[in-house]
């Protein structure tokens, strides 16, 4: 196991192009006790990189991200450590989905020439990326040998290789690569190294540029900042199948680089502003992999949805490289929500027709083996060899009750139904569209008869809570949970009650400063610095304004925006996957999770979700018309140019407070100012 001290996120650099990435020290070093590293589909293809000029590192004047996927160090280098600095040793660092490029820039403002011996130091150990807390398994260097080609070294183990070539007279070792660096005032040296990883020969295929080039800007710099982050990192994560002509968007940087089915169905949801291409994409990804026949290892059931599929060699809950792990008692819900979704927003309904079978399927294992007992909620139990907790929430201490206790399984959460409920909504739309049209008020039917039986259930109205689930005895778990913020973004909740739990999110055991709990500070199990017992989880807090906003609750929703963009802004523009629920009475900032990934998927996302929300934009392309019905504050203008519509095209607004300006719009698109 690896036993140095580790670096919390934001003390490190990272950059990532699906299904590769590079995580090091702000000195741009990678150190092999550590987790950092160059990894390619879930294994570390590089364990040590660190460069030296005359054998000593060199100090770093600084270090930047350039975007999602690059990043630039500037080094100041002098003929001795005691002597003025003349140079300056500037390396940019550029990864793509096949490859990671090292750069170097010798630059001299001396009249002398400078000489200087660069080195760069390398491991490789090909170890396989755990969980958080498992880190990596440290494991013994794997040597290098010389390539084919002059200047290259090259590792294999298994499956696995990496080829590291040099530039510009390299001297290339066993473990090394240098070069004899002269530079003069009007004569810089310049050389690169690039790192190649492959898995079974083949590298890592660049996603197809999304068809959409949505563009944001706002006079409130947060928006401009997050939403543009949002969007790199979105592009970043994209992992592209070319033999499938599909990608998917990969679930988080480092511990959760693959395919993950909640991660990557919430994270195409919340960014449909770009447009639904990237979601359709995410579907059939999932589709291909769908539950066909039972197996009680991987839990695998006809239907169902995965949870999680690692490649390159990694083991998940003992399911070998390449199969689906299933679970997940919410990924199939999902999957019909956002197909329901993505032919609001303009899906060529070809495509969307061709997906309604897997989305029957996904709906059926909901009612099927989703719910062994026959009591109308899906339920879970908890898997000896896997996860105990299958919801979002999937930490082993995530589901307690008032005193603390664990849960038992089998177990109904609260925000599964609420899902359950869309989802059956969402497959009734699709059905009438579609030309299925008796088969929609059978699906309307059992999402009414699901409503009524889980305000029954669910709700305790003397505490003004909805109930974060049901555990093995039925009894409600009776905490304040975020949870419950889930069921006011689908609806599932009668208005008078919706308004109760809507108030109670406001509440300050719930909201902090900077987003929405997970568990209120008066439960006995909170923890601010527990992964799901108190933490602020972005995508959460941009789930419950999605909900607040559906029923009015702007006041509160906009305290929570607020709240998550000045977050945003504190960890530099980018959202990691959640951070601790200290209050500003505790801290003048947020204060970050050690081993949060960062960027993750749906918290990148979570800013355009936070916009649509506020804007109040519904498109239904198939009815011909958008509505939107902003509450920015008055003096704030939002630019968006590029909204996709699928086959519709394109749609241009500038909103400035509750005013709309349509700057372009699809001939025959009714855009409604104001909503219903």
């Amino acid at each position: 196991m690896a036993t140095a001290e580790q670096l919390s996120f934001d003390e490190l650099l990272t950059i990532v192009r699906g299904p590769t990435f590079c995580v090091s020290d702000r000195n741009g070093v990678i150190h092999p006790a550590t987790w950092q590293g160059v990894y390619h589909r879930d294994v570390r293809v590089l364990s040590l990189l660190a460069v030296t000029a005359a054998g000593r590192r060199p100090p770093l004047l600084t270090a930047h991200r350039d975007g999602a996927s690059a990043a630039v160090l500037v080094h100041v280098l002098a003929a001795d450590e005691h002597d003025t600095p003349t140079a300056v040793l500037t390396r940019r660092r550029e990864v793509t989905a096949a490859e990671v490029r090292e750069g170097f820039d010798l630059h001299v403002f001396d009249s002398d020439p400078y000489t200087v011996d660069l080195a760069v130091d390398l491991g490789c150990d090909f170890a396989p990326l755990r969980s958080p807390g498992h880190e990596v398994s440290l494991r013994p260097t794997v040597p290098f040998h010389r390539g084919g080609n002059d200047g290259e070294l090259r590792a294999e183990a298994g499956r696995m290789a990496v080829t590291v070539s040099a530039d510009g007279d390299a001297v290339v070792a066993a473990d090394r690569v240098s070069w004899r660096a002269h530079a003069a005032l009007d004569a810089p040296w310049s050389a690169s190294l690039l790192i190649r990883p492959t898995l079974d020969g083949v590298a890592g295929a660049e996603a197809p540029a999304a068809a959409s080039a949505l563009h944001i800007s706002s006079t409130d710099r947060r928006w401009t900042s997050a939403t543009t982050s949002a969007l790199a990192d979105l592009d970043a994560l994209r992992v592209h199948l070319p033999d499938l002509g599909l990608s998917y968007i990969g679930a988080g940087v480092p511990w959760f680089m693959a395919l993950f089915g909640r991660d990557t169905l919430l994270a195409a949801f919340s960014s449909l502003l770009a447009g639904p291409e990237v979601a359709l994409d995410v579907l059939g990804t999932l589709a291909r992999h769908q539950g066909r026949g039972t197996d009680p290892i991987t839990l695998e059931q006809p239907g169902r949805i995965l949870h999680e599929m690692r490649t390159g060699g990694s083991e998940v809950f003992g399911v070998a490289s390449g199969v689906p792990y299933f679970g997940s008692v919410d990924a199939s819900p999902l999957f019909v929500m956002l197909l329901a979704a993505v032919h609001r927003w303009g899906g060529p309904p070809r495509e969307v027709a061709a997906l309604l079978p897997a989305a029957r399927a996904a709906l059926a294992w909901c009612s099927a083996h989703g719910d062994a007992d026959s009591d109308g909620f899906i339920e879970y139990s908890a898997d000896a060899k896997g996860l105990r907790n299958q919801g979002w929430k999937d930490s082993g201490d995530a589901m307690v009750h008032a005193d603390g206790s664990l849960a038992s399984t089998p177990l109904a959460l609260a925000e599964v139904q609420a899902y359950h409920y869309g989802a059956l909504l969402g497959l009734a739309q699709l059905e009438a569209r579609l030309g299925h049209a008796a088969a929609a008020p059978g699906l309307r039917q059992r999402a009414a008869a699901l409503r009524a039986d889980f305000e029954r259930d669910f709700w305790m109205a003397d505490q003004g809570l909805v109930a974060m689930g049901l555990d093995a005895g039925k009894r409600p778990l009776a905490v304040a949970a975020s949870n419950m913020a889930h069921c006011l973004w689908t609806g599932l909740l009668r208005d008078e009650v919706a308004v109760a739990v809507a108030h109670r999110l406001g509440e300050p055991d719930l909201s902090t400063r900077w987003g929405l709990r997970t568990l209120g500070t008066d439960e006995r199990a909170y923890n601010p610095l527990g992964y799901h017992l108190g933490s602020v989880w972005p995508h959460d807090t941009a789930v419950a304004v999605a909900g607040l906003m559906r029923h009015g609750a702007a006041d509160i929703a906009a305290r929570l925006v607020e709240g998550l963009l000045d977050a945003c802004e504190a960890f530099g523009g980018r959202l990691p996957e959640l951070f601790a629920g200290l209050d500003e009475k505790d801290t003048p900032f947020p204060v970050p999770y050690p081993v949060a990934c960062s960027p993750q998927a749906w918290s990148a996302a979570a800013p355009l979700w936070l916009l649509r929300s506020v804007l109040r934009l519904e498109p239904d392309i198939p009815a011909g018309r958008v509505t939107i019905a902003p509450v920015l504050p008055d003096d704030t203008v939002v630019t968006m140019t590029g909204i996709g519509l699928g086959a519709a095209g394109t749609l241009d607004l500038r909103v400035r407070g509750r005013h709309v300006e349509v700057l372009s719009a699809p001939p025959g698109l009714q855009v409604v100012i104001g909503g219903p």
